[in-house]
């Protein structure tokens, strides 16, 4: 009888632990599957498995960029080390938005832990998801953390910055240390610091924890650094293994650069007559003080620039000098560089620099929102260039008039134009308060705000708005050609039509466009674009197209129908149940569209603002969706009206006949250029009277 109980009990323990996951090393969770192949999946990619090792960070520290579920979620991260490298550390992700499992959160450096979970894989990175059911087991505490080990910057990316996976997998998730780097740009939210080595070879310092700050400006020299490698590799972009220190700690400063900041001029918008006073506060350490700061300053397209020794305004740290007065419509541009008592210059501001146009008419949005593209991309060859800044940013402005051509009414946010200008015209308003009685057409005077970039897209903040009443003309299109933005980027092509209302349209006008890529991308701030081009062979030669979402960080209208998913309808906003929903195909055609050029996510883009921005939808080819606004044969602007009209040609009366049962009827006239010359509204029968119009139309 004993004998029998043990068996029974010896049974019940085989099947417990017949039940839990194999337990694996970091190592055998990080070996991937094939790098010469480029394919760094782990070898137990979806598999369940056990992990042990020293917790590193706690999940506190993590940052969290791009997390969805706001300050309050409970998505994070924590690394695990093993004693030995290669493949020695081991991100571990907790995906769930609750506080499962218990004790996660709780775990802290220097405990060496059992976890369970599933071996996933995120751009790039190898990762832990944690089983919630499981309780982490704490098998130890107060372990000493692994020493880093040292690297060189080579050892993980190629000198340009690019990962390089044959050498760099290795590292992945692993505590090391490098040295004798020097900052070379800083880019803030996420934090993204560039530095470069003694052999020139580049690097990235990332802000994944809170503890890493702003501090270390351009110029500034590293003995050592400190972090966890995190491998990013995005579906577009330059992938590259990045070191992130979990604490300022971490980064050994050597000798301390000039500090340099808030750079501004007086007057912002000059006129003729005026010079400008150009200020900037500079400061140096006690034992290392600032000996000069020196103002450079050019013309037009032209990159030398004139040198100015700036004057210390007494018992402050500002620096002032003074640019002369520039004849109307002078471009200028300029920047400061400040030198310590041991040599060490920085140059300020590190992206751009600033810049102005000589206007006895006061601030204009063209002159916001100009740059030279050549002269920015000079400027700081080393920076990433993905878009080009104005020379006005954290300015403030007063006084700039526009007409309005997207409001809170149908794109959802409010643009305005410069009339009568080709290029550089358009700009994004970020008002203080809403405005609901603005509208399209409608004349306005933003009299302050601050001119910003939200991610390389130029706006006015906190803009003060006052309508002034109905604009003598409604801003038109500029029509442009599609190979204008060929492939999304075309940077310095389409800057000058940022923010503008564009048209695009077949370049054989007998033609149709049509919806070359119903869906561009499947990534989260790319799901609800498609692109509308002449040639589903060729479909980067055309234009990436937004609609029907809406979020922090996403910005397209809710008034459309036309989009690539029906889920759109009620995720990321509400589309107006009153519109039918229409999910474009692969066969969807239109004779044109048109809306707001913009940026966002890296990529130019168009914002129809509502249907009657789309010319002629074939909707016969647009697949009927379920849910949102119902049956797509309801968008009268997709569908051919039965119209009669004659006599044609003609140069005077033209008589215009529909079916009364249609309803009121709007047509518009437009010039083969895109430019509409007449408007009407009739219901049943209409004469119009074209005798007032140019000949040729």
């Amino acid at each position: 009888m004993k004998t029998q109980r043990i068996i029974v009990v010896g049974l019940l323990m085989g099947m417990l632990l017949a039940q839990q996951p194999p337990l694996k090393t970091i190592s055998e969770i990080q070996t991937p599957v094939n790098l010469a192949a480029g394919n760094d999946t782990s070898v137990l990619h979806g598999q369940q498995v056990r992990v042990r090792g020293v917790v590193v960070t706690e999940c506190g520290w993590h940052r969290q960029y791009g997390v969805s579920g706001g300050p309050n979620s409970k998505r994070c991260s924590i690394w695990l080390l093993d004693t030995v490298p290669p493949y020695r550390g081991l991100q571990i992700r907790r995906q769930n938005t609750t506080d499962m499992p218990p004790g996660f959160t709780n775990l802290v450096q220097g405990q060496y832990v059992e976890l369970t979970g599933t071996v996933g894989y995120f751009q790039g990175e190898i990762q832990l998801n944690i089983d919630t059911t499981v309780t982490p087991q704490i098998l130890s505490v107060g372990v000493p953390i692994p020493p880093p080990t040292e690297i060189q910057l080579n050892d993980l990316n190629f000198p340009n910055g690019s990962h390089n996976i044959q050498s760099g997998e290795q590292w992945q998730g692993s505590f090391v240390k490098v040295r004798n780097l020097t900052v070379t740009n800083v880019a803030t939210n996420p934090l993204r610091i560039t530095v470069v080595d003694q052999n020139g070879n580049q690097g990235l310092i990332f802000g994944e924890f809170k503890g890493l700050t702003n501090s270390y400006p351009v110029g500034t020299r590293l003995d050592s650094v400190k972090g966890i490698v995190l491998h990013y590799w995005p579906s577009s972009g330059t992938p590259m293994y990045e070191i992130c220190p979990w604490h300022d700690s971490l980064m050994y400063v050597g000798n301390p650069v000039p500090a340099v900041a808030n750079l501004r001029r007086t007057p912002v918008c000059p006129g003729s007559t005026n010079a400008v006073t150009v200020q900037v506060d500079a400061t140096g350490s006690s034992s290392d003080p600032i000996t000069q700061v020196r103002l450079y300053w050019a013309t037009g397209a032209s990159t030398t620039y004139s040198r100015i020794n700036m004057t210390q305004v007494p018992s402050t740290s500002t620096y002032e000098a003074t640019i002369p007065a520039q004849p109307e419509g002078t471009f200028v541009h300029y920047f400061v560089v400040a030198e310590d008592q041991s040599g060490d210059t920085v140059k300020f501001p590190r992206f751009e620099p600033q810049a102005y146009t000589v206007r006895d008419a006061g601030c204009r949005i063209s002159d916001i929102q100009r740059v030279i593209p050549s002269v920015w991309y000079s400027y700081n060859p080393a920076a990433r260039r993905d878009y080009v800044g104005s020379g006005y940013a954290r300015l403030s402005v007063s006084d700039v008039r526009g007409v309005v051509t997207a409001s809170e009414n149908d794109l959802g946010y409010i643009y305005i134009q410069e009339p009568g200008v080709p290029q550089w015209a358009g700009i994004w308003v970020r008002t203080t308060s809403a405005m609901p009685a603005l509208n399209i057409g409608d004349s306005v005077v933003v009299n302050t705000a601050t001119v910003d970039e939200y991610f390389g897209l130029t706006n006015l903040r906190d803009a003060d708005v006052t309508r002034i009443g109905p604009a003598s003309a409604p801003i038109q299109p500029t029509v442009l050609p599609l190979n204008v933005i060929y492939g999304d980027t075309q940077y310095a092509a389409t800057e000058p039509y940022e923010s503008m209302l564009i048209r695009f349209r077949h370049d054989d006008p007998s033609q149709v466009l049509k919806v070359v890529q119903p869906k561009v991308s499947t990534q989260s701030q790319h799901a609800g674009d498609y692109r509308v081009g002449m040639d589903p062979g060729d479909p980067l030669r055309g234009i990436r197209v937004l609609a029907g979402r809406q979020t922090t960080n996403i910005f397209s209208s809710l008034k459309v129908s036309y989009v690539n998913d029906s889920a759109w309808a009620v995720t990321d906003g509400l589309i107006d149940p009153t519109l039918p929903l229409c999910v474009v195909g692969d066969t969807t055609e239109m004779d044109s569209l048109q809306g707001i050029l913009t940026y966002q996510w890296n990529f130019v883009k168009l914002l129809p603002r509502n249907n009657q921005d789309f010319f002629r939808v074939q909707k016969s080819s647009c697949r009927q969706a379920q849910g949102g606004g119902g049956d797509p044969s309801a968008i009268a602007v997709g569908e051919p009206l039965p119209l009669w009209l004659g006599p044609n040609p003609t140069s005077g009366m033209l008589h215009l006949s529909v079916p009364i049962e249609i309803g009121e009827v709007r047509l518009s006239l437009y010039t083969l250029q895109g430019q509409q010359v007449a408007q009407t509204t009739f219901v049943g029968v209409y004469d119009w009277d074209l005798t007032a119009l140019p000949a040729g139309v």
